[in-house]
């Protein structure tokens, strides 16, 4: 199984045992986020079909998640909702994946957004392509137009061109849709790493090195919603985000972003040398390592972190790659220095946004 105790039973359910078989499941962990749980059922729910199931892991400490989706639950269509205690994101997710009844999965985030025509445009390519074993939504953040990846729909030729193409968005939740079958091989290296925010990669790497055909879908059919600053204070300190942030004795944000971003994905991605090039694999992880050390210097102005240990773990990891002879130097200054450093990059960034805004690039066309 993807995961122990496995014995709980939906608090509620509707399956309709005349229709089709399904053939996807969309899978949706939730904790503590009613608001945003009511936003993506708002989504989901009228592209269901009877080719679909949702199911719903609610570890949340109350009921008003669960008495949404009663409100918001249809009779006609597939669904399953397991109320339990918290098992943190990873087991959660592996939980609902060895759930799935439907052939193919779609692990959606609860905070995200579907777009209009998600549902029937993956149904229609999982009918016309038995073979696919990994499709990859494209997504926008929310009040942006752009893109994630700009690419037209296409099978990708070969993993690499995976791992290339997407880089580090391929692991963001709600764009993963994967063949259940597919994912059985990894299932006991993605227990292996539960508790690092990135057990779910295990498999989407996985799948994505092996045979079997791998898709992109330019959508966008996902909208992600991105937390402000002091939204993101508010929802660790109320319990509602406990994966890369924790609350330091004043109440303040002590971010292990590092940990995360930096040991855990470059850790997770190593287990796939020799099934994506070492070219592939390098580039990721530089990638990776370029915003993982500017948000660190970020928060170490802002003082809400701060790198104290986390050089030398960087020296340890990265010091092969050029990005960290760019980010040493800035770390080891004093903080003073970095402030005033900050200050002018924002002033020229300014300054830079103004000089090239889009009524003054039209004059140069």
């Amino acid at each position: 199984t993807m995961q122990e105790n496995l014995n709980e039973n939906p608090s509620i359910e509707n399956e309709n045992k005349e229709r089709a078989s399904i053939l996807l499941s969309i899978c949706v962990p939730t904790y503590n986020r009613p608001k945003d749980f009511e936003r993506m059922l708002r989504g989901v729910l009228p592209q269901l079909t009877s080719e679909t199931e949702l199911i719903i892991r609610d570890d949340s400490i109350n009921l008003e998640s669960e008495e949404i989706f009663k409100k918001f639950a249809d009779s006609k269509i597939n669904y399953r909702y397991f109320k339990g205690e918290k098992i943190g994101f990873d087991r959660a997710s592996l939980f609902l994946a060895d759930k799935a009844r439907g052939k193919y999965v779609w692990w959606f985030s609860d905070d995200d957004e579907m777009a209009p025509g998600g549902i029937d445009r993956v149904l229609k390519l999982i009918k016309e392509n038995s073979d696919i074993n990994f499709i990859w939504a494209n997504f926008i953040v929310a009040n942006s137009g752009a893109l994630a990846v700009s690419q037209s729909d296409k099978f990708f030729k070969d993993s690499d061109e995976v791992l290339d193409d997407l880089g580090t968005n391929i692991g963001l939740m709600s764009t993963l849709i994967f063949k259940k079958e597919a994912a059985q091989p990894f299932l006991n290296l993605a227990q292996k790493y539960i508790g690092s925010a990135f057990a779910n990669m295990i498999i989407v790497l996985g799948i994505a090195s092996s045979s079997g055909k791998s898709y992109f879908l330019r959508g966008p059919y996902v909208i992600c919603h991105l937390l402000s600053g002091e939204e993101l204070k508010t929802a660790v300190l109320t319990g509602n985000r406990t994966m890369s942030q924790m609350i330091d004795k004043k109440n303040k944000i002590k971010n292990d972003g590092f940990q995360v971003y930096g040991i855990n994905f470059f850790n997770i991605v190593h287990e796939f040398d020799g099934k994506f090039s070492s070219g592939s694999i390098r580039r990721i992880l530089r990638t990776n390592f370029a915003s993982l050390w500017r948000g660190m210097l970020v928060g170490w102005v802002g003082g809400w972190d701060t790198p104290k240990g986390k050089r030398w773990e960087m020296f340890k990891y990265y010091w092969n790659f050029l990005e960290f002879w760019i980010a040493m130097p800035l770390f080891l200054m004093p903080l003073w220095v970095n402030k005033i450093l900050y200050k002018i990059y924002k002033i020229f960034f300014s300054h830079r946004k103004w000089v090239f805004g889009e009524n003054l690039k039209s004059l140069f066309k």
